[in-house]
């Protein structure tokens, strides 16, 4: 965009411009050196459309009238008084040698760049240097008279020598000051004689007591396998709509055994969290998924040995889990080894036809005696039964022994059994301190749902799923699609 030029007025101008840097040799070219500018204005050009549009600055200016003569640099009195002042002038002479010490620098400079332009151009003869200036009165005068005493210097500074306070300090004026009196210092009073201290009372020591032995810390009580309170349902999430299949899924699994606060919270997690990525019509499939993923199972067995005592009431089918591991496992050609302690000689029977022998042992002692060197990978523990009628004495005497095995202890629980028995019968069984829970007689019944929620909020592991036929691991799939067909 070329420089353009419109009046508005007599004296005024407008020029435009692609910059100010553009307008400024035009403006001082047509109103002179001494031109004032009245306003700038920024925009661009219209005649072209969209991205092609250009920038463009329009200023407006004029020349100046004849009642209007530039500043002149204002040197007044004052000013001439401060700049000769002691300590101004004391700051002039330390800055003195550096200003050399920069115009030496220069002419360096300029003398390299003449020598390196001589090897390729004429160089004309040099000019003679000129005779350096007169320094100002007031420096003369200064150099007349005798320098102050310098301090050591304490370190130059970044960009050359600092300015030296001393100097400074010896140039401006010290005002005089009276140096104080002391005051009378009052003599200090004299020494008071010490008063006798008594020796302090003797005081007897009293005959030693002797100490009663205290009483010897009991252990605490293990925590029993207990269903805590349900929690009150939240409210159903309003973000996913909820499908009437989700209503029948929650009401099956409240058929099956499972308490209604558990099912509307298994339900409500497979709505938000599992139907976005399915379709009403897996309703079912999603609360199995959700349900399965709460059951806890037994993991990180290792190749190693294993020891495991089934504990439990009569009935509850603990002899029938310890014969179906020992069958499975004797199968497969492992060492299989079966205790039976405090028993009746009805598992020796049972397992005799599959060449398993059982040991009958009234102790762990006896037990471990009766063993001998055999490290067999598998052993089960056949114990009595014991349930809320057992003595307290009879079941503190069979924890001592399983915990003399080092056995895991698997409690075992009918999948027949209703919420408030299996809460009596783990509160029962507290003291031995049961780690697993195996689900018996699971093919009486397909609403095992009391057993499993005991095992969900006790964060027990379920083991082992039997029946008539045999056992076998637990499997939460499985165990979810026998309580939600």
């Amino acid at each position: 965009m070329e420089a353009s030029t419109s009046h508005t007025a007599d004296d005024v101008k407008t020029f435009r411009g692609r910059s100010l840097e553009e307008l400024l040799p035009q403006i001082r070219a047509e109103l002179g050196p001494d031109a004032i500018v009245l306003r700038r204005r920024e925009g661009r050009d219209k005649k072209a459309g969209g991205f092609f549009q250009r920038p463009f600055v329009e200023v407006d200016a004029r020349a100046p009238h004849a009642d209007e003569r530039p500043l002149e640099i204002r040197s007044d009195r004052a000013t001439a008084e401060g700049l000769s002042s002691p300590a101004v002038q004391a700051l002039f002479e330390q800055a003195t040698p550096f200003a050399d010490a920069l115009a030496a620098a220069a002419r360096d400079s300029r003398m390299e760049q003449d020598t390196f332009s001589a090897s390729f151009t004429a160089q004309p003869a040099p000019a003679p240097d000129p005779e350096p200036a007169e320094p100002p009165r007031r420096m003369r005068e200064r150099a007349a008279e005798p320098e102050p005493p310098a301090e050591p210097a304490s370190g130059a500074g970044l960009y050359g020598p600092q300015p030296n306070a001393s100097a400074i300090e010896f140039a401006s004026p010290q005002p005089t000051s009276e140096e104080p009196v002391p005051e009378p210092v009052a003599p200090p009073p004299p020494p008071v004689a010490a008063e006798p201290v008594a020796p302090p009372p003797v005081v007897e020591e009293p005959a030693p007591v002797a100490a009663t032995p205290e009483p010897e810390p009991e252990e605490p009580a293990p925590a029993a396998l207990e269903i805590p309170p349900a929690p009150v349902p939240a409210a159903r999430p309003s973000g996913v709509p909820r499908p009437p299949s989700a209503d029948a899924a929650e009401d099956r699994l409240i058929a099956a055994g499972i308490s209604h606060a558990l099912a509307a919270d298994v339900v409500a997690e497979a709505v938000v969290h599992g139907l976005p990525f399915s379709a009403p019509r897996n309703m079912k499939r999603l609360v199995r998924a959700a349900f399965a993923r709460r059951i806890p199972t037994t993991s990180a067995l290792g190749p190693g040995p294993r020891t495991i005592a089934i504990v439990g009431g009569g009935g509850s089918g603990k002899s029938s889990a310890v014969a179906h591991l020992a069958a499975v496992y004797a199968a497969a050609g492992a060492d299989v080894a079966v205790i039976e302690l405090r028993g009746n000689g009805s598992l020796s029977n049972r397992l005799q036809p599959l060449g398993v022998g059982v040991i009958a042992a009234a102790n762990a002692d006896q037990a471990t005696e009766r063993l001998g060197a055999r490290e067999p990978l598998i052993t089960l523990i056949d114990t009595p039964a014991t349930g809320p009628s057992t003595k307290p004495a009879d079941v503190k005497a069979l924890a001592a022994d399983l915990k003399a095995l080092g056995a895991e202890v698997h409690m075992a629980l009918p999948a027949t059994i209703s919420s408030a028995a299996a809460g009596e019968v783990a509160a029962a069984l507290a003291p031995l301190v049961p780690s697993h829970v195996a689900l018996t007689h699971a093919d009486e019944t397909s609403r095992p749902g009391a057993p499993l929620e005991l095992a969900l909020a006790a964060g027990r592991p379920l083991s082992y799923v039997c029946s008539r036929e045999g056992a076998a691991p637990a499997d939460p799939g499985a165990l979810a699609a026998q309580l939600l067909p």
